[in-house]
């Protein structure tokens, strides 16, 4: 049995355990040795984990920012017992899925994280690799508005072993995507959305999207899917946090329903499936878990623990995420007093709502005050190495780049000074040159140099009378 704190591959020490909502697989938070960050590694348990490695392979050669980056795959032998595993990113930001369990998406938004997935996927299938079970938790979406795409091939094989898949292919992607979008616009679970729950924001298109897959009749193809939620713009879905808190929350009796199915869940002899708890709230529970470990870390622990407990319940439906929510009429009505009586600069009254928006508010404090120490030198050996992973040289001169950017010292002015000192001495050279070449202005003489005492001209003296003029001339006057 795999098992906290084994180390694979020499590189990946596994930390804790993820839930995970497909079968035939561990999911674990591990730390990579190399990168010096953590990682995702899926221990495959299906009963083929070559063929589930071969799909992640594949996967691996479809580059797209918006796909999940596959980062590597092997075989470990652990206690006598040989394991496959695959290595992937860990998402950042939001999961869809924790998203429709909250808050009813606008069309455009909604349009907007479907058609980046899309995008995504129609490059996967121009490839020949499709993903075979998306769900709601399959995608993400960054704080910065990146939607991201997870399973690529593996989930969609894992699904068709333990026999809940159709099989990968662009039809089932497609008609996956469509009922994520039905789900978003109107809240209610796709199999459930009739024409009546349609929000009257929806385009021509977008409602004939739904249309048909509420009729179950499409679409068959992602390029329909992307035709349907034109125009995509993804510069609106900056700032997604912000962009959350402004939509719609679910109404009071979806997430009373919600809460019933998720303690249904966790009571025994619910539905779970070899230890695992299939459904959306198992990504949800996983994410507050995490959420309130950094909770625990960076503020006082008694807030913290009753701040906890609230957004638990807040999450799974139990108090209504809305602006009116009263706290004293649910059962989390002595947690608040709780909070109230021993911390008494929480002023009251103060809802669950705005617990939980100070709970975030801790968080992007937390986040703003991270020391970000990446050099330029490492950002670029890591654009490197997200286009080439498996290239050892690059992956060395990225440790050393990383440990050099965090590590204190004094501060080398040689690499600075000595391009400066080069760039003075040709400017200085040039300068000369150019001053030899110049001719002498006499006004820079002044007055104190001495004067040419020469005349402007010479006189010639007049010539003498020679001898033999004067012999020749003597005949003559006589």
């Amino acid at each position: 049995m795999v098992h906290i704190g084994a180390r694979l591959a020499r590189r990946f020490t596994l930390l804790n355990t993820e839930a995970v909502d497909v079968p035939g697989l561990e999911r674990f938070t591990a730390h990579d040795s190399r990168l010096h960050r953590d990682v995702r590694v899926d221990v495959i348990t299906a009963l083929a984990p070559s063929a589930v490695r071969q799909a992640a392979a594949a996967a691996a050669r479809v580059r797209d920012p918006r796909l999940l980056r596959v980062l590597a795959s092997g075989r470990e032998r652990i206690d006598e017992e040989s394991w496959t595993y695959m290595v992937t990113d860990l998402p950042e930001g939001l999961p869809f899925a924790d998203l429709l369990t909250r808050r009813r998406v606008p069309a455009r938004i909604a349009g907007t994280i479907i058609g980046d997935a899309a995008r995504a996927l129609e490059k996967a299938a121009d490839e020949g690799i499709h993903h075979g079970y998306l769900r709601s938790s399959s995608i993400t979406v960054a704080n910065n508005g990146r939607v991201t795409v997870s399973g690529l091939a593996v989930d969609g094989e894992l699904a068709m072993q333990a026999g809940v898949g159709r099989g990968a292919n662009e039809a089932t992607d497609a008609r996956a995507l469509g009922k994520l979008y039905l789900a978003a616009v109107t809240g209610v679970e796709a199999d459930s959305a009739t024409e009546r729950d349609l929000p009257s924001d929806l385009g021509v298109r977008g409602r004939k999207l739904c249309v048909h897959v509420i009729d179950g009749t499409g679409p068959v193809t992602l390029d329909s899917v992307l035709h349907s939620l034109t125009p995509i713009d993804s510069r609106i879905l900056r700032d997604f946090p912000t962009i959350v808190r402004g939509m719609p929350a679910l109404p009071a009796a979806t997430l009373e329903r919600q809460a019933r199915e998720a303690r249904e869940a966790a009571e025994p002899g619910g539905d779970v499936a070899g230890g695992i708890i299939v459904g959306a709230d198992a990504l949800s529970r996983a994410d507050h878990a995490a959420q309130a470990d950094l909770a625990d870390e960076r503020s006082d622990a008694e807030l913290s623990s009753s701040l906890a407990k609230i957004d638990a319940k807040s999450k799974l439906g139990v108090v209504p995420d809305t602006d009116d929510a009263d706290p004293a009429a649910h059962d989390d009505a002595p947690i608040l007093r709780e909070v109230l009586e021993s911390h008494p600069e929480v002023d009251e009254p103060l809802g669950a709502n705005e617990l939980h928006d100070l709970y975030e508010f801790d968080e992007m404090v937390d986040v703003q005050d991270v020391n970000n120490t990446t050099s330029v030198w490492e950002a670029l050996l890591e654009r490197l190495h997200h286009r080439w992973p498996s290239s050892e040289g690059l992956t060395r001169r990225l440790e050393h780049a990383h440990a050099r950017a965090n590590r204190a010292g004094p501060i080398k002015a040689a690499p600075v000074l000595l391009p400066l000192f080069v760039i003075a001495v040709i400017v200085i050279s040039v300068w000369a040159f150019s001053m030899l070449k110049t001719p002498l202005d006499p006004d820079v003489l002044g007055p104190d140099s001495p004067q040419n005492t020469y005349p402007a001209f010479t006189h010639s003296p007049s010539p003498s009378p020679s001898a033999s003029a004067s012999a020749s001339a003597e005949p003559g006057d006589e």
